[in-house]
């Protein structure tokens, strides 16, 4: 054992510790803060990581909290995120190979309930300016798997009214009540994007869950909301019964106080190349500009298959960082994810 630092469990008393390091982390690379303190007292990154998520911090002999790390199951337990932060004042101590060393080991044993004979893999996000990073999953084996292009927008006049496609209506998205519409055709309309499973390829063992794992894993945790999708920001379009598409949008960011972000923009096959996903983006826009919220950003696949990136800057909105998503095989097998067009 590192005498310098050891893991252990997370616990909510971390919350304070872990959102300093994080920030300290984010300064010294980005110069922008990625983590806050929400309003049911939990870590809430810049990116959102679910509240059951495994979760470990690292420590100093004086008990102090100088690193941290989650790991999320993002994909029926085929698919698993890492991620997290170690303060500047201690990088080069091994933190953060001890870190990603924890996270391969916990996907590793998860990955037992993952389909027999499918591929496992680890993923992690990593931003250009995030250099020592990105030579540390190096290390570790990891390659690029995809870019993501992160746009924004500052709006100076009030943006045009959107035009509906023909035999189609925009309406306001009822977060409550609309969800058993909106996911299925959210569901149709991802399902052609890169790293998505099809449903019917893949069945976890959920069967092989111990009692405890199970009854975990169902516990509702408390989240904060206000992070999330925002009523009012948010609309569908519909062709008679049916959702063609539809734009969640959130008010409230970590990063970027004063902007709102576009969080998910979907069209369905057959409504694509009408102007669907123009007359949604522009709906959101004008909700920002009632809001007096000017600066919208967003994020998207660069080399998206239905070519996103053109629709967000045909709009104005112009790329300013980039990300690149990381992956590594945990457990080899046959591969599920669409990885191709």
């Amino acid at each position: 054992m590192n005498p310098l630092f050891q893991l252990r469990s997370y616990t909510p008393t971390d919350a304070p510790a872990v959102v300093a390091v994080v920030n300290a982390d984010a300064a010294a690379t980005m110069g922008v803060r990625r983590a806050v303190i929400d309003s049911v007292g939990t870590v809430r990154l810049a990116r959102y990581v679910p509240p059951a998520s495994e979760k470990v911090v690292a420590v100093d002999p004086a008990g102090q909290v100088v690193g941290y790390a989650y790991l999320a199951d993002r994909e029926q337990h085929i698919v698993y995120e890492v991620g997290g932060a170690v303060h500047p004042a201690h990088w080069g101590q091994g933190i953060g190979a001890a870190l990603l060393g924890w996270a391969e080991q916990r996907a590793a044993l998860l990955s037992q309930r993952a389909p027999a004979g499918v591929k496992t893999v680890l993923q992690g996000n990593l931003f250009a300016a995030e250099t020592r990073a990105g030579r540390l999953f190096a290390r570790f084996g990891y390659a690029q798997a995809r870019e993501w292009l992160h746009l924004q927008i500052d709006l100076a006049a009030a943006p045009p009214a959107p035009v509906i496609p023909d035999g189609m209506r925009l309406a306001a998205i009822d977060l409550d009540d609309d969800w058993d519409l909106l996911g299925p055709a959210m569901e149709d309309a991802f399902a052609d994007h890169w790293g998505v499973i099809p449903p019917t390829e893949a069945d976890p063992a959920d069967d092989a869950a111990t009692p405890d794992e199970v009854e975990a894993s169902d516990e509702e945790l408390p989240e904060d909301e206000s992070y999330s999708n925002t009523p009012g920001f948010c609309f569908k379009l519909l062709a008679g019964d049916e959702v063609a598409g539809g734009v969640l949008c959130n008010a409230r960011l970590v990063e970027q106080p004063e902007a709102g972000r576009v969080g998910s923009l979907f069209v369905r096959p057959p409504f694509r190349r009408l102007g669907a996903g123009r007359a949604l983006m522009l709906a959101a826009f004008q909700a920002f500009w009632q809001h007096d919220i000017r600066r919208i950003i967003a994020d998207t696949d660069a080399g998206s298959f239905t070519q996103a990136p053109r629709l967000y800057t045909s709009l104005g909105m112009r790329p300013y960082r980039q990300e690149f998503l990381v992956e590594k095989e945990i457990r080899p097998g046959r591969e599920l994810r669409r990885l191709h067009l």
